[in-house]
């Protein structure tokens, strides 16, 4: 899929489609024609790997169907609860695999694309559970910045700002959250600190924030919503005038 990033090459993520509709198929086919035979776990992945390759080609009701189904084949069943497996333990009878938070990420971003906020908070708050029980902060920092862009989407501004706060006052090196607060800042008005936001995005933080003077890649590959990728577009047409 490295080569449909940012979905220049469509024809290739078509071709990605067609290719793994032909693996799922098979799999699907001998679970019909063996009902008792164990689960494979490169289908769940397959579906997955579909799903990005949908999202490529802005089949967002494809891509969550997709990510779905692969999510509720990891889940226990009802009743029981989710123990993620470690090392090379194997699943008790009626344990899921654990559902991976980055495929709950994936889906609540084709979620987001579809308007459909407050579905996709609900994923990326069980992400960012899933990656604190786990001790990947850095990931859940990530994840909850989805969960503000997920409230801002909404038209949740001031959950949103707190959110966006949260996220930097734990982990101050998430660029994501510095820039969308310098867009909140000035969208209202507080030039000061919408300019202490930006400079510290732009020096403070390894990355820098060179990113995020490309709203093409604001909104179609991070994904902020209509809404603040506006005032970002508006904040960044003042300091460059």
């Amino acid at each position: 899929l490295n080569d449909i990033a940012r979905g220049r090459r469509p024809e290739k993520a078509a071709e990605a489609v067609g290719d793994l509709n032909v693996a799922i198929g098979i799999m699907e086919d001998d679970f019909r024609r063996n009902p008792g035979k164990a689960l494979y776990s490169e289908y769940p992945d397959a579906l997955v790997r579909r799903a990005l390759a949908k999202e490529e080609l802005k089949d967002w009701e494809g891509a969550v169907e997709d990510y779905t189904r692969a999510i509720l084949l990891w889940r226990p069943p009802p009743g029981t609860p989710d123990k993620p497996l470690r090392g090379n333990a194997r699943p008790e009878e009626g344990d899921g695999l654990g559902v991976n938070p980055l495929v709950l990420n994936f889906r609540g971003n084709a979620l987001s694309q579809l308007g459909l906020y407050n579905e996709a908070l609900s994923d990326y708050q069980e992400a960012t559970d899933i990656f604190l029980a786990d001790g990947e902060f850095r990931q859940a920092s990530l994840s909850k910045a989805n969960e503000a862009l997920a409230m801002y989407g909404d038209k949740r501004l001031e959950e949103a700002e707190t959110a966006m706060k949260a996220v930097i006052r734990k982990d101050p090196g998430v660029t994501d959250m510095h820039v969308a607060l310098a867009a909140v800042y000035w969208n209202r008005g507080d030039v000061g600190r919408a300019e202490d936001e930006w400079r510290f995005a732009c020096e403070k933080i390894d990355t820098g924030c060179q990113q995020y003077k490309d709203l093409a890649w604001v909104a179609e590959i991070r994904r902020w919503p209509p809404n603040l990728t506006k005032a970002l577009s508006n904040f960044l047409g003042k300091i460059t005038a």
